[in-house]
């Protein structure tokens, strides 16, 4: 909604300034004020609703199942609003990947619904505490002192959050596994049914090589539960008590490139087309800044500067994009 938001205003802003310039005043006037609605409308909160589908749970499940659903969806956006505030960039980051682990496991969940019950301990243990944990540290971060008490305390809090991320793997690793179990089961009796019609798999018999599902070994197309090297943008521990940051930029998560990846696009254009009345300004949410473009737009340095950003953003390799500017 967002980005269809902000192609609008683009589409209006570029028609408004078209019709200005040719003396179509009323017309002009009027797309410029669809442009305004559109950056209005953009820079707006998008919340999200995702409703779990129970038609094909039994009745007595219903009522636990949506529970359990709701207080994993408002956990996983207490944990993102911490992160966002956060001023630890270490931590912020390890956080990204660790909303990333819990976005993928409630979109299994979203698509099984059955199995919300096995998610359990990753619903009322971790999550629960993680959130609780990312908002005593930011907390802490909002009362500005520097004892030795605190900073312990913060260090203690960082270090805990570092491997929930490992937690939550693990917890979908055993989700997924009952998944297998089910598959390798049902892949057997297939198996000696084709076997007991004189059907084999030939190809296997020549190579002598036996295909075996591992039930226990985890997804192996995710790379769940496996770290065999730091990720990109993890948070490793060193020793005890210190940490280290591989690399400061965190993956955008595949759900979410093409969405990222056309808000880059439509900041671009706003910027260069549009950017001499602030237009990617107010479609950040940034009013102040678009107040001020269009106060100092007489003087063209609005112009020159947006300019620059709108190609900036163009360039922009899109992990960073995601991390400063998607919303």
């Amino acid at each position: 909604m967002r980005n269809i938001c902000g192609l609008l205003a683009l589409i209006f802003g570029i028609g408004g300034i078209y019709c200005l310039t040719n003396d179509y005043d009323a017309a002009g006037l009027l797309m410029l004020v669809g442009m305004g609605a559109g950056l209005y409308r953009g820079q707006l909160p998008q919340k999200v609703v995702r409703k779990l589908d129970v038609s094909q749970l039994a009745e007595a499940q219903v009522d636990s199942a949506l529970e359990d659903w709701e207080k994993a969806r408002l956990d996983y956006d207490r944990v993102e609003a911490a992160r966002r505030k956060i001023r630890d960039s270490q931590l912020s980051q390890q956080l990204g990947l660790m909303q990333q682990e819990a976005a993928r496991l409630l979109n299994y969940v979203e698509k099984h619904p059955e199995r919300i019950a096995a998610a359990n301990r990753f619903i009322h243990y971790y999550q629960d505490r993680a959130a609780g944990l990312c908002e005593q540290y930011m907390e802490l971060e909002d009362t500005k002192l520097e004892t030795s008490q605190v900073r312990q305390v913060k260090a203690q809090l960082k270090e805990t959050l570092v491997s929930f991320d490992e937690a939550y793997s693990a917890e979908f690793t055993k989700i997924i596994n009952n998944q297998l179990l089910d598959m390798e089961a049902e892949l057997t009796v297939m198996k000696q049914s084709l076997e007991a019609e004189g059907i084999s798999n030939t190809r296997q018999e020549m190579n002598g090589e036996p295909v075996e599902l591992n039930a226990h070994s985890g997804p192996p197309a995710t790379g769940i539960g496996r770290k065999k090297r730091p990720r990109r943008g993890a948070v490793t521990k060193v020793g005890q008590h210190s940490l280290e940051t591989v690399q400061e930029r965190l993956p955008v998560p595949d759900d979410l490139r093409a969405s990222v990846l056309m808000q880059k696009a439509i900041m671009s254009g706003l910027a260069i087309a549009l950017g001499t009345l602030g237009a990617h300004k107010f479609y950040q949410g940034k009013t102040k800044w678009g107040v001020a473009y269009i106060v100092l737009c007489w003087t063209l340095i609005p112009t020159f500067v947006s300019i620059v950003e709108g190609i900036r953003y163009f360039f922009m390799p899109v992990d960073d994009f995601y991390e400063q500017y998607y919303r």
